[in-house]
This record gives structure tokens, sequence and C-alpha cells, in this order.
């Protein structure tokens, strides 16, 4: 931590050292499950703890050049979606829903990296928009298109309505501060085109039925088994090690649906039940932290209401999928822990470049800063 510079007085990082000992401490108190269980929890807290380290060690120097890591992200985008079509075409023949490889494997975490990396990426080309050339929109689109068809071909809703309403956002802010009217066009066909190259896959009575066939995927009877069986301790939950599978909850959803899982599929209410209000408390509080870096940070409106819609982005895919921010090496490490420290170290980092008039709007001749 010294070579590296890590600032141990970030409130960040000391915030989440705070949740990631209760984590572990109060499961060790409140949860009945085996040693290998409890062992379990501790290793996922270091290993959690280890990867808020590592990203608090790397973003500040890699977001020197933030034109490089916007181009590097947006290729990731570009070749994953890639490699899943032509994996879902050759070997699945576009039967059923969307599957790749590594983390496109599972539908919805996959299409879930590939939109934040989307959001992430473009907000980058958008701060460095005058250096950028007419490849790196070519990337920027080819991007666009590739997540919006990957999204609508994994059949995972929760995704789809959160591209929907974080690219709806993004269009209305471009359109409201900066009126960027040819890039709204590329964008609206881009949209269009996925929309329509998906459709002629399946057809529209047929696409619609695949979206709604699966019903609401167990999330209601998930949910409401937590809510009408809650933990003994509301302060401190079920305990990390529990395996809710176990639980009262966990034995009616399997009574009632042979499920194999219990997770609640929702992280606040995932937090809630293995950590209680203390542990629930704790995310919320690092969630009101990264708004308020937000809020103080050296920069434009217009730069701080993308940075928003990150944030909005990352609570719209929690909200059906994943049940807590304390695991071990997973997927959803890419749509939460990632662009959380993101923004938090753009935000903070900004007072070290070239300072601007936070006040000053980009359509009346403001620029971002590093521009």
């Amino acid at each position: 931590m010294g070579r590296l510079r890590i600032d141990t007085g970030d409130a960040l990082l000391r915030l989440c050292a705070g949740f990631l000992l209760y984590v572990a401490a109060s499961s060790l108190i409140v949860s009945q499950a085996s040693g290998a269980e409890h062992i379990q929890a501790l290793r996922w807290s270091f290993e959690t703890a280890l990867l808020v380290l590592v990203l608090l060690a790397a973003l500040p120097r890699i977001l020197e050049t933030p034109l490089f890591l916007g181009r590097f992200i947006l290729s990731c985008v570009v070749l994953g979606s890639l490699s899943a079509l032509v994996i879902f075409g050759g070997f699945h023949h576009f039967s059923g829903r969307l599957h790749g490889i590594g983390a496109l494997y599972q539908p919805i975490e996959g299409v879930s990296v590939l939109i934040m990396y989307l959001c992430i990426g473009a907000f980058l080309l958008w701060h460095e928009r005058q250096a950028i050339n007419r490849k790196d929109l070519a990337l920027l689109f080819a991007a666009l298109i590739l997540t919006c068809s990957c999204t609508l071909l994994s059949g995972s809703r929760g995704p789809t309505l959160a591209l929907a309403v974080i690219i709806l956002y993004t269009l209305l802010v471009s359109a409201v501060l900066h009126r960027h009217w040819k890039l709204l066009l590329i964008a609206f066909f881009s949209l269009t085109a996925a929309l329509a190259g998906v459709l002629s896959l399946y057809g529209f009575n047929e696409f619609v039925q695949f979206m709604a066939e699966r019903g609401t995927s167990y999330r209601l009877l998930l949910w409401t088994a937590h809510l009408e069986h809650l933990p003994a301790s509301l302060l401190f939950g079920h305990g990390a090690a529990t395996d809710l599978e176990t639980t009262k909850a966990g034995l009616l959803i399997y009574a009632q649906s042979r499920l194999g899982t219990a997770q609640p599929h929702n992280l606040f209410l995932g937090t809630f039940i293995q950590t209680g209000l203390i542990g629930l408390g704790f995310l919320l509080a690092l969630l009101g932290l990264v708004l308020s870096a937000i809020y103080r940070a050296n920069t434009t409106k217009a730069a701080k209401v993308y940075l928003l819609g990150i944030i909005g982005t990352i609570v719209m895919l929690v909200i059906t999928n994943t049940y807590t921010l304390v695991i071990s090496v997973k997927t959803m490490w890419l749509y939460t822990w990632l662009p959380l420290i993101f923004v938090w170290v753009w935000s903070r980092q900004l007072p070290s470049w070239p300072r601007v008039d936070p006040t000053a709007d980009l359509s009346h001749g403001g620029t971002a800063p590093g521009e």
C-alpha cells in the first residue's frame, strides 16, 4: 500500500473497510453455519477488500489517459459482443437466450457488463470529444449497436429496461445541454438498426412472446418469501455465512417452485437479508458517499449529470440481479464495484486537472476538464 501510494485516509476506502469488517465479524456472531461456510465468508470479504485496493491503486494512474481507457473499454464491448453473437448464431442457431463465453455465458450477467462498459466508455469519449476522430465514433456506435443487439437477444428484461432508460436519459441530456443533433440522429439510427436486426430474426410477435414467456422469472416469489420470513435479527440479518436455501424463506421458495436458489435477486433486499439494517446502512452510505463526490466534483454540470447516469445504471442493474457486494471473484464486480470506484476516483481526482468553472454549460462554450 505504501509503494502504490494508496491514501489510507480516503473516505471510500475507510467506509469499505468498515463494511467488510462488519460483514465478516457479524456473520461469525449471528450465523449458525458450519466452519467451512464461515471460512468462505471470510475469504469473500478478503477478496473483495483486495479488489477495492486494486481499483483504488490502479484507476488514478489509468485515468490520466481517459481517451485510451475509453477506447480500450469500448473495444472490449465490441469484441465481447461479437464473440457472443458468433457463438450464439454458430452453435445455438439463434435459438433461446443468447449465450457467449466467459461472462457472457450467463445472459443477465454478461449483458449487464456490456451495458456498464458502454456507459463508462461513452462517457470517457464524451469527455475527450475534442480529441476523438471518426474511428472513435465508429467504435462508439458499433459498441452501441452490438450492446443493444446482445441485450435484446439475451431475453433479460431487467438489463433491457435499464439500457432503454439510460439511452433515453443520455439522449435527452445531449439534446438539452449540447444540441448535438447529428450525433443524436446517428445514435437513433444505431438503435433502430439493432432492433430491426433482432426483429428480422424472430418476427415481432415471436419476439414479444420470447420476452414475456418467462413471466416474472420467480422474482416476485423470491422477494415475497424473504419479506414474509425476515431474519431473526433485523439489525444483523442471517449472516454472510448462512446458506439462504436453509432459511425459512429458502425452504418455502424450494417447496413452491423447486428453484435451486434462494438468492433474493435484488442487491438492497439481499444486503438486508444477509447483513441486516446495519449492512443496508453501509450500502446506502456507500452510494451516498459517491453521490456526494459527484456533487462536489470540480467539473461541469453536464459531466455531473452523466456521472449520475452511471450510478443510476448500477442501481437499475442490481434491482433484479445479484444480492451482495461481498463475494468471491464474480462477473458482478464489473458492473458494481468497478463503476462505483471509477466514479469516486474520477470525481475526486478532477481537482488535480486544469480547473474549470463548475457552473459552465458546455452548450455555451464551456469546456470539460482535460480538454
